[in-house]
């Protein structure tokens, strides 16, 4: 089952590993946290040097990626092109 774990209590639960040497079954007694979710949090902890993981963009996903965007700002640049041909005409 999946809850949150605060960020408090990821910083309580990494310190007890790290610094105290604890081992992970006392940690999961103290804390509740999963010894998965002990490791991931270290992983985390090497990958970043926090305990939660920030992402670059907030929001939603892009729904376009660069080729994309580029293919159809080629067709209004164009689109732009053929209308003003036809204007000079």
């Amino acid at each position: 089952m999946r809850r949150h774990i605060s960020k408090e209590l990821k910083e309580l639960a990494l310190g007890l590993s790290l610094h105290h040497r604890m081992p992970d079954k006392a940690i999961k007694s103290i804390t509740g946290i999963s010894m998965q979710t002990l490791k991931r949090l270290r992983q985390t902890y090497r990958q970043t040097g926090d305990v939660v993981r920030i992402p670059v963009i907030a929001g939603r996903p892009r729904a376009l990626n660069g080729l994309d965007a580029r293919f159809l700002e080629g067709c209004i640049e164009r689109q732009l092109d053929a209308m003003l041909a036809g204007a000079r005409e």
